[in-house]
């Protein structure tokens, strides 16, 4: 692939995004989904960083004239590349970078060099918008919380509380760090380090209810031994969670495993609604980048 073909495969996917971009101010996007092109890969902009997802090898060739149609089109300083193809793919080391960037009002710290994710999952971006359009004087519960930018947008939209649950203690510091970035008081805004499952148990102890209940689970994990499928496992955290909503609540249910079912069958009764289509921003041009599911008590 010549140089010119990259460089016009990345003008056009600039054009196709810019008024989007432009329009939410936005200092994160995707400007390139892996299906668009021949090309195996996805790419994120943050600021004047790159995110390159490789879901394949590519030669030097093709890296350095990638490289350089970035810094060109939009002025890139950094490369950042993260393996996602299963495969021994040998990667440009980097210096380790840590930046904030907004999003629609909110600020999040994003690691971009030490780990997989970089903090924020960027094909929800609407949903959270959405979701802090529903929080006013709100209790939210943000389950699998990762760094809490759910909780974020629901403490910067006015929620009257927010409990964020994760289990990994590196998430939940990064949490504190960003209810501290935008200013959000602790003292109305939790953070627990615990299972979902064991929170929920916990929560019904405590008699603690709740407007709306986010759950985005990984496709999979392990914890002490027990290990956790979104396929096998989401009917008893839907079940488990609609037993916790005060009375109008509801759940936002998401995944993004391949090809993801939700098992109605095995549900208490309540009422389904597919949001899929609604939360995927316009920079994803991939409609399965995850599911996302609306769910009230019948």
């Amino acid at each position: 692939m010549t140089k010119l073909k990259i460089s016009e495969i990345l003008h056009a996917s600039i054009e196709k995004r810019v008024n989007y971009v432009r329009h939410g101010r936005l200092e994160a996007y995707r400007l390139l989904d892996v299906h668009e092109t021949d090309l195996p890969l996805a790419i994120d902009i943050y600021k004047d960083n790159a995110v390159l997802h490789l879901y394949g090898k590519i030669n030097d060739k093709t890296r350095i004239e990638l490289e350089s149609a970035l810094e060109k089109l939009l002025h890139i300083r950094s490369f950042f590349y993260k393996n996602r193809s299963g495969e021994n793919i040998k990667l440009p080391k980097v210096q380790p970078k840590k930046i904030v960037i907004e999003e629609y009002g909110r600020k999040f710290f994003i690691n971009l060099s030490d780990y997989q994710d970089t903090g924020l999952f960027l094909d929800h971006r609407e949903t959270r918008k959405w979701i802090a359009g529903q929080c006013k004087n709100k209790t939210v519960l943000n389950t699998f919380a990762y760094t809490g930018s759910f909780s974020v947008y629901a403490a910067k939209a006015g929620a009257q509380k927010t409990f964020s649950v994760d289990l990994s203690k590196t998430y939940c510091d990064w949490i504190r760090e960003n209810f501290q970035l935008n200013q959000i008081n602790l003292e109305r805004n939790w953070i627990y380090k615990m299972d979902t499952l064991e929170f929920f148990s916990y929560a019904k102890r405590k008699s603690f209810s709740f407007d709306i209940i986010i759950i985005d689970p990984p496709t999979f994990s392990r914890n002490k031994g027990k290990s956790f499928s979104v396929e096998k496992d989401h009917p008893v955290l839907i079940n488990t969670a609609l037993k916790l909503l005060k009375p109008g609540g509801f759940i936002l249910f998401s995944n993004n495993k391949q090809d993801f079912r939700l098992n109605k069958e095995k549900l208490l009764r309540c009422k389904v609604r597919n949001f899929q289509l609604e939360t995927i921003p316009s920079d994803f041009t991939n409609l399965k980048t995850h599911y996302c599911f609306l769910i009230h008590p019948a």
